[in-house]
């Protein structure tokens, strides 16, 4: 797949040029179209998504911003690539920081707020595409945090989600992702309705522990 491939299937509609190249470079690193360690050539790119180069510049800076790419002084953006020891810190940080959104979301939580993340895992349940089932998984996961209304919170959440997303997506199937998430997000859900925060993240504990070990097991970081 080529980044016209993902620029066509994102659409620019309303967003400013700037942020949809974000989008369209970021769903690239993600789904591992752009691996770590490849540079980013903003000729390449501008010639691709046929936009001039400013856009693809502050691009590169919100990507450096989110620790996805890397900008050199006279080479230009290369693509992050996390050792183990990194992407292992980058998981027990997310653990800490959704254990706390969850404790921090149920007593505020919505009946509204959990009818929608409920609507989103039944389309979990009939998704097949592996792309589509993880960006649903990350809405999920949002909507119950969303609760607390704290938005750096849900940003610092969603850059670390990114940064060890990129060592699963490419590496397992739809089937491999949903068996892993699907019952315990169920669980999850029941543990919000009945405002029991404790269990909550105990569950979502064992979930993102779960996580950890498949981004760890990644193939990327056995070569």
């Amino acid at each position: 797949m080529q980044l016209r491939d993902i620029a066509e299937e994102m659409q620019q509609r309303s967003m400013a040029a700037r942020d949809w190249v974000f989008q369209v470079l970021r769903t690239a690193i993600i789904r591992g179209v752009l691996p770590g360690g490849m540079p980013l050539r903003q000729d390449e790119i501008s010639a691709q998504l046929s936009v001039s180069h400013i856009p693809v510049r502050e691009a590169f800076r919100q990507l450096d911003a989110q620790g996805l790419v890397r900008i050199y002084p006279n080479r230009g953006a290369v693509v992050t690539k996390l050792t183990r020891e990194e992407l292992e810190n980058a998981m027990d940080t997310r653990i800490i920081l959704e254990m706390g959104a969850i404790r921090a979301a149920i007593p505020v939580m919505t009946e509204e707020c959990i009818e929608k993340a409920s609507e989103i895992l039944a389309q979990c349940d009939v998704e097949t595409d592996a792309n589509k089932l993880e960006d649903l998984n990350l809405q999920f996961h949002l909507t119950l945090y969303g609760a607390t209304n704290n938005g750096f919170l849900l940003q610092l959440i969603e850059q670390l989600h990114a940064n060890v997303d990129r060592y699963i997506r490419p590496y397992y199937s739809a089937a491999e992702v949903s068996s892993q998430s699907r019952g315990e997000h169920y669980k999850l859900i029941e543990a919000c309705r009945n405002g029991d925060t404790e269990f909550a993240a105990a569950i979502l504990r064992t979930h993102l522990e779960k996580t950890k070990v498949l981004s760890l097991n990644s193939p990327i970081l056995q070569a």
